[in-house]
């Protein structure tokens, strides 16, 4: 059996190490390609090509092939801007108007901005609406804002249907209608739109332009908290959420266990077996008084770090209680769960580094915390039970060594 479990643990290794490996060598290849491909298109744009120079202002922008540098992109996204490419165009109103790579210059913006508008182009249709909307660059103007968003948002661009929805709700130019504001959000917030599903769940709770529904309220709600909408998450926390049954079934499961690990040990901490139950019954009712307050008051928790800091912490606890726990069930199984501990902790965090670009989900950064602290907190719990097992284990030798002697 020994055998067969460094075997499995040899080859779970050299797994990982071919799959470390293979993603560093599709890194390098990626990157040599990018290198490839923005030479090639430096040439092109040298002779004049606007499309060429476009993407070579975008490499240049984004940093891939080529050092990410935004003035060096600015002078190419104007080349091509110059030869008359639309989303150069708008690339060059989108750099003055937050200074990247050139001088912050709000009526060069605007005038960039209107030419790729004039040809269709939503983003710069967009742009124009919210240089308008905040009289960036031009008089502030709510009609011509919502005329420009409109635009936008015809062509399913969802930030420009988020404003004009906002738009209808506080009758900024247009008549205030509460049905048409929600048809807009709704567009918006089908293509993942954190403003809108927020709002959507805001017009749920007092049932403006669509019935009144608690539960919708809380599923958009949800949705623009995941993506780290502030807001949202205050908005649930005073919505005091109902619970799921599956999650009442949980909860009451791990609290009945913990107070019957309680009652049965009398809460005693001298003897080994006592002191096992006492802790597993304390850390259940704790994680369960963790989860119950992270249900109804972890709104108040604004800060997006603070509130990872605390599920964080969460997990560590729900670690620690699974591994006592386990330990009643299986008291000789530390050495296997200590290293499927450290497999799992160093498998996820490959994975983690690999798909590093979903970091800027909001939801993404939580998981990631929440499972390494659940797999640290059960790894040092193991480890801390085997070593004193082991020495349990030795001491009772220690003890049953002379008395064998003597009955000899």
């Amino acid at each position: 059996m020994k055998l067969l479990w460094k075997f499995a643990v040899l080859g779970f290794c050299l797994v990982l190490m071919a799959a470390v490996s293979w993603h560093f060598i599709k890194a390098r290849a990626t990157q040599r390609k990018l290198a490839e491909d923005a030479k090639a298109f430096g040439v092109r744009a040298e002779q004049g090509d606007a499309n060429a120079q476009y993407v070579l202002a975008r490499l240049y922008y984004q940093g891939k092939g080529v050092p990410q540098d935004y003035t060096e992109a600015f002078n190419w996204y104007r080349k091509a801007a110059d030869r008359g490419n639309t989303k150069a165009e708008y690339k060059v109103g989108f750099m003055y108007d937050w200074g990247s790579g050139v001088q912050q210059d709000y009526t060069q913006a605007v005038s960039w901005s209107r030419k790729a508008a004039d040809q269709g182009y939503a983003n710069a249709q967009y742009d124009l609406g919210w240089n308008y909307y905040y009289g960036k660059g031009v008089s502030q103007d709510y009609c011509e804002a919502a005329r420009w968003y409109r635009k936008a948002a015809d062509q399913g661009y969802a930030e420009a249907q988020s404003y004009l929805g906002y738009m209808y709700v506080h009758a900024e130019c247009v008549p205030q209608d509460y049905t048409e504001g929600v048809r807009w959000y709704r567009k918006a917030a089908d293509q993942g739109n954190a403003r809108a599903e927020s709002a959507l769940g805001y017009a749920y709770s007092i049932g403006a332009g669509v019935p009144l529904d608690y539960a919708q309220s809380a599923r958009w709600y949800r949705k623009a908290a995941k993506q780290g909408d502030d807001y949202a998450r205050n908005a649930l926390s005073a919505m005091n959420i109902r619970r799921s049954l599956l999650s009442k079934i949980v909860l009451s499961l791990v609290f009945l266990w913990s107070m019957f690990f309680l009652i049965g040990s009398k809460g005693s901490m001298r003897k080994g077996p006592h002191r096992t139950l006492t802790l597993a019954g304390l850390l259940g009712v704790l994680w369960v008084v963790l989860d119950v307050y992270s249900n109804s008051h972890v709104g108040i928790l604004v800060s997006l770090s603070a509130v990872n800091f605390f599920f964080s912490g969460k997990s560590l606890v729900a670690g620690v209680s699974m591994v006592m726990f386990a330990s009643i069930a299986w008291p000789h199984r530390f050495k296997v769960i200590l290293a499927t501990c450290g497999m799992l902790f160093v498998a996820f965090n490959i994975y983690g580094a690999m798909h590093y670009d979903l970091w800027h989900f909001a939801a993404c950064p939580r998981a990631f915390y929440g499972v390494n602290a659940l797999l640290i907190g059960a790894a040092i719990t193991s480890g801390i039970l085997l070593l004193t097992t082991g020495d349990e284990t030795k001491d009772s030798q220690k003890e049953i060594g002379p008395e064998l002697q003597s009955h000899e």
